[in-house]
């Protein structure tokens, strides 16, 4: 497997030793607010997975995942705000700002399990008032200040009044309206990415703040396996589908924290256009990682329910998809940084797909009595 670390040895340690000493580039850290914050966003991640699990086809898989996505970019903008603003995030101000963002975000969350039906206008107008927030607070800050258009207003004019307008509608016809609404922030970054590139960010910040939320989505894993097995009984297959799916986990982890992590970290702070980095492998890469994580935690519970039964609705196929997910995406943010995908990865990917796509053609492995006695078929 390729090494997507950054160059080491005593030049590249001199390099950032010298960056650290000339003062150009003051280390920030995350803050108590944040982490409190992120508190909501694990809710959100909760209940996104807890509806995921609940999906019988395609259509409802792909319903319950538009919705993580003004999530996403909602976390991805309260992170950049809290970038732009540095010590001052850490004042009473900033401090305000950050928990009137998590309290649109926890309403969001709250309306998840109804937003197709009751709690519709709910999601939209809290989502309304966080494009708002940001807005407001991005606009005082000088990096972002100085821009005619940039994503955030794209979100506020356009994104937000389009999930206000799907709530009033029904059905499909909601359905269609607010995919139109979420592609607008995704989309944005690319149409409008011109605009950013000489915006310079902490980057020291923003590596610890998408590792962190990576760390939110691995929770979610831990809590529903170790959920699914507490609940039933521990027999030994359960114990051994239950230390797989942990030996899985610990995979997950060891793949971004020891190869991706350190490889994002110099990228940011070489690449001469931060911009690139922040949008491609930021933005869109962790939502990959972050969508693939949960895919796979509602897999893995699924497994731990019935480790032998033969997969019926869509939560139940989503294991393999959501490890191809995460793998392919770290080979995307390679060939982002790089210029290089790493073939080894692309190919376990497109086998997750192809394990997906044959799991359901192959009969279950479970004891068949007869006349001859039991025997596995």
């Amino acid at each position: 497997m390729p090494d997507d670390s950054p160059p080491s040895g005593p030049e590249w340690e001199g390099l950032d030793q010298g960056l650290d000493q000339a003062g150009e580039t003051p280390r920030q850290r995350v803050t108590w607010a944040e982490l409190f914050v992120d508190l909501v966003w694990v809710f959100a991640v909760t209940e996104i997975a807890g509806t995921l699990a609940l999906s019988h086809g395609a259509g409802e898989v792909a319903r319950t995942l538009l919705l993580f996505v003004p999530l996403w970019w909602g976390w991805v903008g309260v992170t950049l705000l809290g970038n732009a603003s540095g010590a001052a995030l850490d004042t009473a101000g900033g401090r305000l700002t950050l928990f009137l963002l998590a309290g649109c975000a926890l309403g969001m969350t709250v309306a998840i399990p109804g937003a197709y039906a009751h709690q519709g206008f709910l999601f939209a107008v809290c989502y309304l008032a966080l494009r708002l927030l940001l807005w407001i607070g991005i606009r005082r800050h000088p990096l972002y200040g100085g821009l005619r258009m940039d994503p955030f207003a794209v979100s506020l004019l356009v994104s937000a009044p389009l999930f206000l307008a799907g709530a009033m509608a029904d059905g499909r016809l909601r359905v269609v309206i607010w995919g139109a609404g979420a592609l607008i922030p995704v989309l944005s970054p690319v149409v409008l990415g011109h605009r950013l590139h000489g915006i310079r960010v902490e980057s020291e910040h923003l590596p610890e703040r998408f590792g962190l939320f990576l760390i939110i989505a691995l929770g979610e894993t831990v809590v529903a396996v170790g959920g699914q097995a507490a609940a039933g009984p521990l027999d030994a297959l359960s114990l051994a589908t239950l230390a797989l799916s942990f030996a899985l986990i610990v995979t997950l982890w060891w793949t971004y924290f020891h190869y991706g992590a350190p490889a994002v970290q110099h990228s940011l702070k070489s690449d001469p256009v931060q911009a690139r980095i922040v949008r491609d492998v930021f933005s869109y890469v962790h939502l990959g990682y972050v969508v693939g994580i949960i895919c796979v935690a509602v897999g893995l519970k699924k497994l731990l329910a019935h480790p032998l039964a033969e997969p019926n609705t869509a939560a139940e196929l989503l294991l393999a998809p959501g490890v191809g997910l995460y793998l392919f995406c770290f080979g995307l943010a390679r060939w982002r940084m790089f210029g290089a995908m790493g073939l080894p990865r692309l190919v376990t990917s497109l086998v997750c797909v192809v394990v997906a796509v044959a799991a359901p053609l192959v009969p279950a492995l479970r004891p068949r009595r007869c006349s001859a006695g039991c025997f596995w078929r």
